[in-house]
């Protein structure tokens, strides 16, 4: 019995160190690199700790925690304030009894400005919030990619409530996925960078929290992209037809995973690619549409070749991540990468002169003419439709590239004139979809 108790035991403290082992080696290294952690607070007025020990007066001894982070204003003074992790790697809902024990433990300690923090791999149990937000103890919803992230999604407060507390509290409804989710002090937070700014920010000087602007990220016209993209494929000798990722990424010195598995979150979103840049990687998981994997490849790409790693340390990409348009990177730096990311995409698949003398040709093998209407004109008119279909794919097989990537591609460059009307009750499902 006693052999059964301490096998128990062991695998508790593996299962618990599966979470905390990960979230400490992160900042550690971040530290040791001398990079601000999670782009916040100054690597030299700080201090990482993995199962950290704190006195209490009411014990007599030691406490241990999971991970902390002491914050000073000098190098060498006190810590000024102390974040605590407590780790629940839970496979079902975290119980309200394990927030009131680290809310306990806290309390014993008795250390000035400590800002405590149930970090969660699942969701919490009824009851457990009310306890978290009484006692002011902050949430967090641990995703391997989360912590990364330095530039947010910008929604308004209601919206980045609501998919927040999806994240962690669970709904019945389908919201969009974030990559990462919080609570603290009654708000709701959808980057660490912005939580730690809220702990820590006041025992800091302004000066010293690092603070990425939208000034900070430079605006790429299409013409700057479409610069990009033209020299990258004189790297590679490109002649026409379907561009060689997989050279790409040897010239550029990234190391190209393609796994044959599809992969999801624990959103349950399917995860198309994952962009690594301290270790120059790309993931591409199956997915089913070769085409679709391509430009996520090409979109991952994009990440590297337009120094997206200033603002991230990975970037994980999900199917919304493939539709972010223009109109939805206002105020988001986020959306502002994944929408440059996805024109680099269409531009280094679908090079201009290739495709426009691919269009030329087609145009005259499909009898397509400009009758005052349009260099390509659609309408609701069957042969009109037909033509138009017929143009997609044959560029699309030509080019290895998706019919509804083409199509944006065209309308981008005022090829096409759409006419097309739909249905008085028609409902689209999907803002761009994607073709079997």
């Amino acid at each position: 019995m006693y052999a059964l108790w301490e096998r128990v035991k062991l695998d508790t403290v593996q299962i618990g160190n599966e979470l905390e082992k990960p979230i400490y080696d992160f900042l550690r290294n971040q530290q040791k690199a001398g990079e601000y952690l999670i782009g916040t607070i100054p690597p030299d007025r700080c201090t990482v700790r993995w199962k950290p020990k704190y006195y209490s007066k009411e014990r007599g001894g030691d406490i241990e925690f999971d991970v902390s982070i002491e914050v000073r204003r000098e190098e060498n003074l006190d810590p000024q304030s102390t974040i605590i992790f407590e780790c629940k790697n839970y496979s079902g809902g975290v119980p309200a009894d394990k927030i009131r024990e680290f809310s306990d433990k806290l309390s014993e300690i008795g250390r000035h400005d400590t800002k405590g923090f149930i970090v969660i791999t699942s969701r919490l149990q009824s009851g457990a919030e009310k306890i978290a937000r009484n006692r002011k103890l902050g949430i967090i919803k641990y995703d391997p990619n989360g912590l990364e992230y330095l530039a947010e999604r910008r929604f308004k407060d209601s919206l980045k409530s609501k998919h927040a507390k999806a994240a962690l509290f669970g709904s019945t409804n389908r919201v969009r996925s974030l990559k990462f989710a919080a609570t603290y002090s009654g708000k709701y937070f959808d980057n660490c960078r912005h939580l730690l700014t809220e702990a820590v920010g006041e025992k800091l000087d302004k000066s010293e929290i690092q603070i990425l602007s939208k000034a900070q990220f430079p605006f790429l016209s299409t013409d700057d992209i479409e610069s990009s993209t033209n020299k990258l494929l004189s790297l590679v000798n490109y002649h026409d037809g379907p561009v060689d990722l997989a050279q790409i990424c040897a010239e550029l010195s990234i190391d190209l995973v393609q796994l044959t598995e599809a992969n999801v979150n624990q959103d349950e979103d399917e995860l198309l690619g994952r962009a690594d840049f301290p270790n120059k990687q790309i993931v591409i998981y199956a997915h089913g549409n070769r085409q679709r994997e391509r430009f996520t490849l090409a979109h991952e790409i994009g990440h590297f070749y337009l120094n997206h790693d200033k603002f991230l340390r990975s970037e994980t990409t999900v199917h919304q991540d493939l539709v972010v348009d223009e109109q939805e990177t206002t105020g988001s730096l986020i959306n502002r990468m994944e929408h440059q990311a996805n024109m680099f995409a269409s531009q280094l698949l679908l090079p201009k002169i290739n495709l426009a003398n691919k269009i030329r040709k087609l145009r005259t093998e499909l009898d397509i003419r400009d009758r005052g209407h349009g260099y390509i004109f659609v309408d609701n008119q069957p042969q009109n439709l037909s033509n138009y279909y017929l143009l997609l794919e044959r560029t699309s097989q030509f080019f290895d590239t998706s019919s509804q990537a083409i199509e944006i591609r065209l309308k981008n460059l005022g090829f096409v004139t759409d006419n097309r009307k739909q249905p008085e009750n028609f409902t689209a499902k999907f803002k761009l979809p994607w073709p079997n």
